[in-house]
């Protein structure tokens, strides 16, 4: 059976809301959060990029190494009809995360290579609320989706301040999002996100010292 679908797609899922999560839950995947928190760093840096990388440089590098790469394991085996585009099922997911962290691992060490603080301290975050949620992922299905904004946004509120607290808006989106599609409980969904918020935090106070 080819499962090129997301997991939603196959449940027969109706009433309010759910087109509306659907196309939530569509652009607000990890990957893709990833570019938006990306671009913004890259053009709004508040100490820059360094002495050599340009913001269409940085881009770039995160669009390939950080928004490409890492689901493309997935897509692949959804083509061939392994597992579908959520990885819904718990127990697939250890490899697609181990998949992720050596990206993160990639766009950290071309980062530091050029002196580009605010890209590497967001991949290192990435690696570790990866890590995290891959090590919660052994026995309870946290939500990735969650994870996957809580972590970013609480990357933008520590390096911006107040003037972030909107991605909070998000935060409650997703959530509602994930519950109506019936991918996760709302605590899953909660979990997710306030997991990468408290290990995103950890990882900037150790690593983003302008």
């Amino acid at each position: 059976m080819n499962l090129v679908k997301y997991h939603d797609e196959l449940l027969d899922l109706k009433g309010p809301g759910i087109t509306a999560s659907r196309l939530i839950s569509r652009f607000t995947a990890a990957p893709l959060i990833n570019l938006y928190v990306g671009i913004i760093f890259s053009l709004w840096s508040p100490i820059g990029l360094g002495p050599t990388l340009t913001p269409l440089s940085s881009i770039l590098i995160v669009s390939v190494v950080m928004v490409i790469l890492p689901p493309a394991p997935i897509v692949y085996e959804a083509w061939r009809g392994n597992v579908d585009l959520d990885v819904s099922q718990r127990e697939n997911r250890t490899k697609f995360f181990l998949f992720s962290m050596m990206c993160d691992v990639v766009a950290f060490a071309i980062y530091s290579y050029f002196d580009c603080l605010i890209m590497s301290t967001l991949a290192a975050a990435y690696f570790t609320v990866t890590l995290g949620v891959m090590l919660v992922s052994l026995n309870w299905k946290i939500s990735v989706h969650g994870a996957g904004i809580g972590g970013p946004g609480t990357a933008l509120i520590y390096v911006y301040g107040p003037v972030a607290f909107l991605v909070v808006f998000f935060w409650i989106l997703v959530i509602y999002s994930r519950v109506t599609l019936k991918q996760h409980t709302i605590g899953q969904s909660i979990a997710g996100v306030i997991l990468a918020m408290i290990i995103t935090l950890f990882t900037y106070f150790f690593l983003y010292l302008p």
